[in-house]
């Protein structure tokens, strides 16, 4: 009992301790929890009056950029960030930036937008014209459709105008001419039209009118004279018509003035000729009239251009010695070579090809382009009535970079000349193609050191005392869009890479060209830079930063943004760390967002954990789902794919051996083919687009799409594809014989048959394309590279990047005949009513389709050394002297029943109407009755490889469709009087 009693007694007081204890906790967290409280209080006070201190965005600004992202389908999602109402943060939009907030008002405006390269797809909205402190609009290469909204003429303020590069249409508004403080005005490359307005006459502090490749006509307006700052005016690749202003000429600042490829039909005011700032002036096909302008005036003159017009009279005499280009081909131009051409110490390219020049060729060799050894000097004087010329310019022919053509005159290169030696005509009279020195890539490797990626390595400093180190560059990609040099070789280099550098003011030590390509047919120059930090191994956010607001706003400016300079203006067009990567790093939100997002992080922890973790669990599930449909690798909405499989960069990397050069099969403007060999043992073709390319996305997925859903045993089929870590790859079947124009050489016999067989598949790919596809597909690129031969010479139409679907019924059932899109292809190729009108038809597939019948005629170039492959089968023709142009690696041939009928058949296939053109259905039918009649009558070429020419006859009754033939283009007149003279080399 006493036991049990103690027992209890010790156990109530245990029980009453562990009270005690609990007590003192619960007094102990009580106090803990009224400190944590107290400072809770307090931080959210300071929070308060931080967030009440931070600006906010002007209201109206906020409902214009939610119109805007409203009208965008934004496929990529650039815009996700577009959400609440405060653009101006924190945290900023993504590519709206803004002004430091009034201190009165405590609202921030907007000051830019930078959506350059963001794939939106959608319209420019009215709304927009409220941004009334906007300076800078840049939705360069958006994907923008729809017309340039007249509420813009509202942005008072504006200074850059950037919307190239889009699909824009109708016609400037007058309202712009009201943006007094723009001193950059760039429309290129859209589908705009109509006139130019009068009223861009106010534009006071415009310095750039980019307006080339869109629709523009009429005349330019004089009142563009009162222009006092304005430095160039492009406008190539328009319709712009005479007579030309001579107002223009009171542009006091005016250095560029390029209007190539307008049917002007006028001539040159003699006012322009006596410009003083003039650098550029080139005026290419446009139907100049008149007599060549006295340019002795243009005392800066480094670049004239006149050639394809209707010009008479003499070459200038008193000219620029600091010319670098100089063409005055295919005119009617008639005299002498003045003797101050051949001392010119600049020039890289003097062509007067196509004319009637005649006298002795004078004693080129004194300038100094000349005795520079590593300048590259292209001299053409093909067909025109040369005499003779002097002992120095002989000796020329012999160095490695200096280029004469003389092919056409016939006292050098004539059937029977004895004049010169057969190994000076050898190199005088065959030529190259020109454009083999426009794409130049330059190496930067400074070889000083290994480095660790993504670093490289670099020299730093100068000679002697310069030291290597690795580091990390910002490469940097613009596009000189109107340059006065032709050729560009390594005496430039050093002179971009200064430029650069005094812009940026940093040593010229720590910019690197890594490449130069030239793009054809478009003025223009692609340049690669690498820019270094001057000590450190990367460059910090705030230099990055500045590097990038530099380029991106045109703040870029050595000599007025080097329109004083032979480089001329620059579109930025990418900018990003590391060499091999083209991942954007945008500018960074600055200190301010950091405290904010700072001060709220222990709030939102759990909240954005939580969601990440759904997220990611979604995201697992999704892509688990897609990768059975497509490998894993993601392709946009919307775009729909049958049977094509996706794969992995790892797949490819080991499809191809780590991409070995050894199994590069060729290059192109997208980028590299090569070699590569499935796990399967299947050998396929693999085509990797160049790192960092921004304009090749609608290639890619165009290709994929269209390429998914057609199958014929003369297109190419699509095995895959590969959008992976960056990366965009597309995988076809292996096609052993490379291209037709691989085989057109002048070191391979194909002969009549193999030929004709070529034609007759790529036209039967062609006119599936068109009748049997669902929906019907142009082409548009339809060109010699582009068609790929097996084994057995079986051709195979490829690449349809720049494919169309055909028009589609509208709700009242009516077919439209054309698809308006803005102008793409290939010089030589392009159907020139297409280039006039805009309006892509089945019939521009036709007119290709002639052009790779010409040049599998004669094996000739559509354009080369000055010659218009049509032009010259034309003239052939009507001087009856077809033999003249056929192919000498063609072997023989039935002159009468199969050249005659398949060049009749090519010549109306190029005829510069589409209504004269024959259909695909009637090419291939006619195509079938020249096999037909003269497979007996060259039985020979048959037998070189019976299986190679198994061609089936019997289906030609599906193509008809009960619709009368169109035959009327076989009786085209050949009889037309001649207007040239002499006699042709197809090569």
């Amino acid at each position: 009992m006493i036991a049990v009693a103690g027992r209890a007694t010790r156990i109530d007081l245990h029980y009453t301790g562990q009270q005690m204890k609990l007590r003192r906790a619960r007094s102990w967290m009580a106090s803990k929890m009224r400190v944590v409280f107290l400072i809770m209080f307090i931080s959210l006070l300071n929070l308060s009056a931080l967030f009440s201190a931070v600006a906010l965005s002007d209201s109206v600004e906020t409902a214009a950029l939610l119109a805007f992202k409203k009208a965008q389908p934004d496929p990529d999602g650039k815009l996700s960030s577009w959400i609440g109402n405060n653009p101006c943060g924190p945290p900023e939009w993504q590519g709206i930036y803004c002004d430091v907030a009034d201190r009165t008002t405590n609202v921030s405006h907007v000051i830019e937008i930078r959506a350059m390269n963001y794939n939106l797809r959608g319209t420019l909205v009215p709304e927009l014209g409220n941004l009334s402190r906007l300076l800078r609009l840049n939705v360069m290469n958006t994907g923008l459709t729809g017309t340039i909204p007249s509420d813009l003429g509202k942005l008072r303020n504006l200074r850059l105008f950037l919307v190239n590069d889009n699909r824009l249409e109708g016609s400037l508004p007058p309202e712009l001419g009201g943006l007094t403080n723009m001193t950059r005005f760039q429309v290129d490359a859209n589908r705009l039209s109509g006139p130019i307005p009068a009223e861009f006459g106010n534009l006071t502090s415009v310095r750039h009118l980019h307006m080339n490749n869109n629709s523009f006509s009429d005349v330019i307006p004089p009142d563009l004279g009162r222009l006092g700052r304005l430095n160039h005016l492009i406008l190539d690749h328009n319709l712009i018509r005479g007579p030309l202003p001579v107002a223009l000429a009171n542009a006091p600042a005016l250095t560029i003035i390029q209007l190539d490829d307008n049917p002007i039909g006028s001539s040159l005011p003699v006012a322009w000729a006596r410009i003083p700032t003039l650098i550029k002036l080139s005026l290419r096909n446009c139907s100049i009239t008149d007599t060549v302008p006295n340019i002795q005036d243009m005392s800066n003159l480094t670049f004239i251009d006149m050639s394809y017009n209707n010009l008479r009279g003499s070459l200038p005499t008193n000219i620029s010695s600091q010319m670098i280009t100089l063409g005055f081909s295919n005119n009617r131009l008639n005299g002498i070579i003045p003797p101050e051409y051949a001392a010119l110490d600049y020039i890289q390219n003097l062509d007067v090809s196509n004319n009637n020049l005649e006298g002795s060729i004078p004693a080129f060799g004194a300038g100094k382009s000349f005795t520079n050894d590593s300048q590259i000097v292209v001299l053409d004087l093909q067909n025109n009535n040369f005499s003779g010329w002097d002992v120095k310019t002989v000796e020329l022919t012999s160095h490695s970079n200096k280029t004469i053509w003389l092919d056409g005159n016939d006292v050098f290169c004539g059937n029977n000349s004895n004049y010169i030696t057969a190994q000076v005509q050898r190199r005088v009279c065959t030529g190259s193609d020109p454009l083999a020195y426009w794409d130049s890539p330059l190496l930067f490797a400074t070889g000083c050191t290994s480095c660790d990626s993504p670093a490289v390595a670099v020299n730093r400093g100068l000679s002697p005392n310069m030291t290597c180190g690795c580091a990390v560059p910002i490469t940097v990609k613009i596009r000189l869009k109107s340059p006065s040099f032709t050729y560009f070789d390594a005496s430039y280099i050093s002179y971009i890479e200064g430029l650069t550098a005094r812009a940026l003011s940093i040593s010229q030590y720590q910019v690197v060209l890594s490449a130069a390509t030239r793009v054809s047919q478009l003025y223009s120059q692609d340049i690669t830079l690498l820019v270094f930090p001057a000590v450190a191994s990367t460059f910090t956010q705030t230099e990055y930063d500045n590097i990038f607001f530099q380029f991106a706003s045109w703040n870029v400016s050595a000599g007025e943004e080097w329109s004083v300079s032979f480089a001329g203006p620059y579109d930025f067009m990418d900018l990003f760390r590391g060499v091999g990567s083209a991942k954007k790093n945008g500018l960074g939100t600055g200190v301010v967002v950091g405290i904010v997002v700072g001060a709220v992080a222990v709030a939102s922890a759990l909240a954005a954990l939580l969601t990440f973790l759904l997220l990611r669990r979604r995201s697992k599930y999704s892509n688990r789902n897609n990768s059975k449909l497509y490998g894993g690798m993601m392709l946009p909405p919307g775009i729909k794919i049958q049977g094509v499989k996706g794969f992995t960069f790892e797949d490819v990397s080991r499809a191809t051996n780590n991409f070995n050069p050894d199994n590069e099969l060729g290059q192109g403007g997208y980028g590299k083919v090569y070699k590569g060999v499935l796990p399967d043992g299947i050998p396929v073709a693999i085509k990797r687009a160049e790192e960092g390319s921004m304009q090749n996305a609608v290639q890619f997925y165009t290709e994929i799409e269209l390429l998914s859903r057609v199958h014929h045993r003369n297109l190419v089929s699509l095995l895959g594809y590969c959008n992976d870590r960056g990366e965009q790859m597309l995988v076809y079947e292996f096609m052993a014989g490379g291209t037709l124009r691989d085989h057109l050489t002048p070191t391979e016999i194909m002969g009549f048959a193999r030929r004709l067989h070529i034609a007759l598949g790529t036209a039967r790919g062609i006119l599936y394309l068109h009748t049997e596809a669902d929906p019907p597909i142009f082409h548009r690129d339809i060109k010699a590279s582009n068609i790929l031969l097996d084994e057995r010479y079986n051709a195979k139409v490829a690449d349809f990047g720049l494919s169309k679907l055909a028009p589609m019924p509208d709700p009242n059932g009516a077919t439209p005949q054309h698809v308006s899109t803005i102008v793409k292809g290939t010089p030589g190729y392009l159907d020139p009513e297409y280039f006039l009108t805009q309006k892509l038809t089945d019939k521009t597939d036709v007119y290709s389709f002639g052009i790779v019948l010409l040049e599998l005629i004669t094996g000739m170039f559509p354009i080369a050394y000055g010659k218009n492959i049509v032009r010259e089968v034309n003239r052939a023709m009507e001087e009856g002297d077809i033999m003249s142009i056929a192919d000498p690696q063609m072997g023989t041939f039935p002159s009468k029943q199969g050249l005659e009928p398949l060049l009749k058949l090519a010549l109306a296939c190029c005829q510069n109407e589409s209504d004269a053109r024959p259909r695909m259905v009637d090419i291939v039918r006619e195509l079938e009755d020249i096999w037909r009649i003269n497979k007996l009558k060259v039985s020979d070429s048959w037998k070189e490889d019976p299986d190679t020419f198994s061609i089936e006859l019997g289906h030609r009754k599906a193509h008809s469709s009960g619709e009368p033939s169109s035959n009327s283009w076989q009786d085209m007149s050949c009889d037309m009087k001649a207007s040239l003279k002499g006699k042709i080399d197809p090569r």
